[in-house]
């Protein structure tokens, strides 16, 4: 290796092989390309990723049910066992709120039981009609029967006569047993769970004063820095991209009520504290800025769980 080496050095010289300015002008490039490299682009694609995957969230429940087209209400009830329903009041023809158990705030959820039985009865002594104008929307029922099948029931009212309207078929229905009909109504008319303004501002004050705690403790027991509160110019940038889509998914579920689902609670709470942790790990990870984001969203999930349990 020795001979090599003097071989080499004779041929070449002993000079170094670049100059300084060129090595300034290569170490100049290098630290370009990972200024470039580094950029904001990253966090914000997987801020979309998981935005998007919010939405494929949303747009049904957890367990997928059979939705397929059946003959009759009457026919299914007859074969069929009512596992689950959930009762939503609604005066809007054109929507559905009503959805699966522990779907929506508020909805009236029940099992198999007495409430079951007389769902049941009513759908078996109902019969096929035509929809008479009289008759005015005020609630929807939601219901899963023993075989995985689930039907979407529009509620009519008039003068104490019950009839529905099947989304899957639009077949309209009159219950023609009036005792019967009578007890369901009575039923759909229980009054839903009652969400106060003071109950939730009390909740949220309560939780934020936790939080404030929390990060209070974090920063202090790991010495991290409040001030700067970005670490340059890419950091800012995409915080703003990340509040902006947020503040717009916001109004977007507003629009559109989907804040009456749990789900839809949880998954935009869920996404949110993920997207800061990823965004403070890839800026500030040598401050260790992620650990308040991390903590916030293990504070994040009890309060979710609590809420859906004194809410729903």
């Amino acid at each position: 290796m020795t001979s090599f080496k003097d071989k080499l050095d004779k041929e070449l010289g002993e000079a170094p092989r670049f100059s300084q300015q060129l090595q300034e002008r290569i170490l100049q490039n290098v630290n370009q390309q990972n200024k470039q490299t580094s950029g904001w682009q990253y966090p914000v694609i997987i801020i979309g990723t998981v935005m998007t995957l919010l939405f494929l969230i949303v747009i049904g429940p957890w367990k997928q049910v059979d939705t397929s087209k059946h003959a009759t209400i009457v026919e299914l009830a007859q074969h069929e066992v009512v596992k689950q329903f959930t009762i939503a009041q609604n005066w809007e023809e054109g929507s559905f709120k009503a959805r699966r158990t522990g779907w929506n705030l508020g909805q009236q959820s029940y099992k198999k039981g007495s409430e079951s039985m007389i769902l049941a009865n009513a759908l078996q002594k109902s019969v096929t009609s035509q929809k008479d104008d009289n008759y005015f929307a005020f609630s929807d029922v939601w219901v899963e029967f023993d075989n995985g099948q689930a039907v979407q029931l529009k509620m009519f009212l008039y003068d104490e006569q019950l009839a529905f309207i099947d989304r899957q078929t639009d077949i309209f229905y009159k219950v023609e047993d009036d005792n019967t009909a009578s007890a369901l109504i009575a039923l759909m008319q229980k009054e839903e769970k009652d969400i106060s303004f003071g109950e939730m501002f009390t909740f949220l004050i309560i939780a934020l004063f936790i939080g404030w705690l929390l990060e209070k403790a974090i920063r202090k027991k790991y010495s991290i820095p409040k001030e700067p509160k970005y670490i340059n110019t890419s950091h800012q940038r995409t915080m703003y991209i990340a509040m902006f889509i947020n503040s717009a998914v916001l109004i977007l579920f507003n629009i559109n009520d989907w804040f009456l689902y749990t789900a839809a609670i949880c998954g935009y709470l869920a996404i949110a504290m993920i997207s800061s942790i990823i965004i403070d790990y890839y800026y500030g990870r040598e401050e260790k800025r992620h650990y308040v984001s991390i903590g916030s969203f293990i504070l994040v999930v009890p309060l979710i769980i609590v809420f859906i349990i004194y809410f729903s």
